[in-house]
């Protein structure tokens, strides 16, 4: 009866043993990734990180150095569209303008030879007279609303054309500094990556020379 207890006992004693041995282990192995972490970088990795880092400014520089490009591209297409619309807005104008002088001369001869026929004591031919009046006045006014409608898209060409001028001139300069700023920086982090990889030691062994 008395051999339970005892057998109670070093079960016990061997669990806390074995929780003791797994503390232990669990600390060592604790220390031993903080050690890891705080272990310098060798000067290999140190410079792998230097180059990674001037990498990615190169890739951001030559980014930046595209948006600037497409502005200015932008800038210049405003330019060149601008005063081109400019021009075909004023020839059509100018063509507009031709063809109401031709149709109000037109309709203009053409009421003034129905006036006297409508002074006719002829009833009959008054009549006639009335109605190819009308039919003069309904033809003219859809001319002319033609012209009215062609003339309005004239007139927006030539305003849309104005904006774009405007607004390539105002565009043109800021972004021609931004391609040259663009440039210069691309061409700093370039040159600095180009030294991290040893590049520039040829250079330097010519300029001695």
């Amino acid at each position: 009866m008395k051999t339970v207890p005892k057998l109670q006992k070093c079960n016990v004693f061997k669990m806390n043993k074995i929780k003791l041995v797994l503390l232990l282990m669990i600390a060592v192995c604790t220390l031993h990734s903080s050690f890891a972490q705080t272990k310098p970088q060798s000067p290999q990795s140190l410079k792998e990180a230097e180059l990674k880092r001037l990498e990615t400014a190169v890739g951001t520089a030559k980014a930046g150095l595209d948006r600037a490009e497409k502005k200015a591209a932008s800038a210049d297409s405003l330019l060149n569209v601008g005063p081109e619309l400019i021009k075909q807005g004023k020839a059509a104008q100018k063509q507009i303008d031709s063809e109401k002088s031709v149709r109000e001369k037109g309709y203009k001869a053409k009421v003034k030879a129905l006036d006297r026929q409508l002074k006719s004591k002829d009833k009959t031919e008054v009549a006639e007279a009335r109605k190819e009046l009308k039919s003069i006045d309904t033809q003219y006014k859809a001319e002319m609303k033609e012209l009215v409608a062609k003339e309005r898209d004239a007139q927006k060409k030539i305003t849309t054309g104005e904006n774009n001028k405007n607004k390539g001139k105002l565009t043109e300069k800021t972004s021609r500094e931004t391609v040259k700023r663009a440039k210069e920086t691309l061409e700093t982090v370039q040159a600095k990556l180009d030294a991290a990889k040893g590049g520039d030691k040829s250079v330097k062994s010519k300029k001695k020379r």
